[in-house]
């Protein structure tokens, strides 16, 4: 049979490692089966100088597939040569070519074969080069996830070159969001149907968006990063959350194969994981942060600001954290419980509001409440923060006292975009920092400016140059007053602070201060 009349098959992959690491993943075949699923039988049979006898079993869709062949190692070449000598293919050689790129290696796998059984030859040469095309995608799939497992295994026993810079996951907050980026990166886009255009990106695996060369802090250390779409909208969680969860699992994937030291996991991609019961860190090796504990501190520091210029003290305030059970809610408890004269707690869940009320009471001075009502905790209350995970808004902006001050932290907003004529509140989007370096994410993340960043992507950014590369802000309930303590020192250190108060994207001026304060006057 001419070469030409062979099933030719040709795969690659770009893998962030030297040549000689993949080399020797590829020698090392006994090692095959503990890594590789497709992979059922690896050993090497003889071996002779720069070639050796290799005996393999794979299985794909349940169809089995066994031979010996022979390989042939060519350094000079960067290649290595195989071929069958005897299985269950008619014919099957080919060869493992090795090319230095700008992210690793290219490894391209040239593969010919022949199946030559009588009266089923078209349908069975067609199902096996799926199967043989399928166990090569797997080989190089799982040498990726060896190289950049090894990297971070390295990094943890002390090799700190092996990692720099840092991840943010980020999702687009609902479909009118969406479609806006997509006019925003190209004006003359038409749009297709809501229809077409919501299924096409739901069936879209996570990418990266954009890439920061360099991020400079105010202490001149300097660092850089990428910016990560996950493919979902928060409605997509009600309807396939196990296919959002693999969307983040995806992106944390591609952070790593960039080499970042750790991902920061933004709005919803921190909540998938927790849902699932399942930890999105024992799939991947990249240290994750949701970047909580950053978002708590700002949260605290803006109310306190806040409370501030309408000449009030925290001491002598009511407050409400409604979400008060989440990982947000409950680290801004845990400081403000210290602090006002009366703090409530809300959540869906009464169990977990009597045990965070009940920890609450053992070590703080205020008086604590807990409430499944979101509208009974907050109508007399002078400050809210509003920290609930929800696609919705779950609160009504009529609900509030004159003079209350509410710092929306959720993602969507539940209040700060709602349209309003209210002037005798403060409503401001919390969270936020600003920032030493500009930031470009590539597509508007709904922040009111460049200088400007979430709290959980400014945590990321801030460990990053500190080379914390580590699951500081992870789990649920644990973020202790320390800890918040401990990242607001840092983030000071590199020059990020309180960002300016904003009303969506209106910035709030002192004269909307004074005119909630003239409201309080005259009520």
């Amino acid at each position: 049979m001419q070469p030409d009349e062979l099933i030719h098959i040709e795969v690659s992959r770009v893998i962030p490692a030297k040549k000689y690491n993949i080399i020797r993943f590829l020698t090392r075949v006994w090692e095959f089966p503990t890594y590789i699923p497709t992979v059922k039988e690896a050993n090497v049979v003889e071996k002779k100088h720069n070639i050796m006898k290799t005996k393999w079993s794979i299985q794909v869709e349940g169809i089995p597939l066994t031979w010996i062949e022979e390989d042939t190692l060519d350094l000079k070449d960067d290649s290595v040569y195989f071929k069958s000598i005897e299985g269950d293919l008619q014919e099957f050689h080919g060869s493992w070519k090795f090319e230095d790129h700008l992210e690793g290696t290219n490894v391209i796998v040239g593969v010919y074969l022949r199946v030559g059984i009588p009266a089923i030859k078209d349908f069975a040469e067609s199902y096996v080069k799926n199967v043989v095309t399928r166990n090569f995608e797997a080989i190089l799939e799982a040498f990726e996830r060896r190289a950049i497992s090894m990297r971070y295994h390295s990094f943890k026993q002390g090799n700190l070159d092996k990692l720099a810079g840092f991840g943010v996951l980020g999702h687009f907050y609902n479909f009118n969001h969406l479609a806006k980026c997509l006019m925003t990166l190209n004006p003359e886009f038409k749009m297709p149907s809501p229809e077409f255009l919501s299924k096409l990106f739901s069936m879209t695996p996570s990418f990266k968006m954009h890439e920061m060369k360099e991020f400079k802090s105010a202490s001149g250390a300097a660092t850089h990063g990428c910016f990560i779409v996950c493919t979902f909208v928060p409605e997509m969680l009600e309807q396939d959350l196990h296919a959002v969860y693999s969307k983040v699992v995806r992106a944390c994937k591609i952070a790593e194969k960039h080499g970042v030291g750790i991902v920061a996991l933004g709005g919803f991609t921190s909540v998938v994981g927790e849902r699932l019961g399942h930890q999105i860190s024992e799939e991947v090796d990249i240290p994750i942060t949701t970047g909580n504990t950053y978002t708590a501190a700002l949260a605290i520091d803006g109310v306190e600001k806040a409370a501030r210029l309408l000449g009030k003290e925290l001491k002598d305030l009511r407050v409400t954290i409604v979400g008060g059970t989440g990982d947000i809610g409950s680290a801004c408890a845990r400081v403000l419980a210290g602090e006002v004269k009366e703090l409530t707690i809300t959540g869906r869940t009464k169990s977990n509001l009597r045990r965070l009320r009940a920890e609450l009471r053992k070590t703080r001075r205020a008086m604590i409440k807990a409430t499944t009502n979101n509208l009974k905790a907050v109508k007399n209350a002078d400050i809210i923060i509003a920290c609930a995970t929800s696609v919705s808004a779950i609160l009504d902006i009529s609900w509030f006292k004159p003079g209350a001050i509410i710092c929306d932290l959720g993602y969507p907003k539940n209040i700060s975009y709602t349209p309003t004529n209210r002037k005798d509140i403060i409503v401001f989007s919390g969270g936020l920092a600003s920032v030493p370096t500009p930031i470009n994410t590539g597509v508007d993340m709904g922040l009111p400016s460049t200088d400007i960043s979430y709290g959980c992507f400014s945590e990321a950014i801030i460990l990053a140059l500190e080379k914390r590369f580590e699951n500081f802000s992870y789990g649920r309930g644990n973020i202790m007053p320390e800890k918040i303590n401990e990242i607001r020192v840092l983030g000071a250190k590199h020059g990020f602070k309180l960002a300016p108060f904003y009303w969506a994207n209106r910035l709030i001026t002192e004269e909307d201060f004074e005119e909630v304060k003239r409201a309080i006057n005259n009520a």
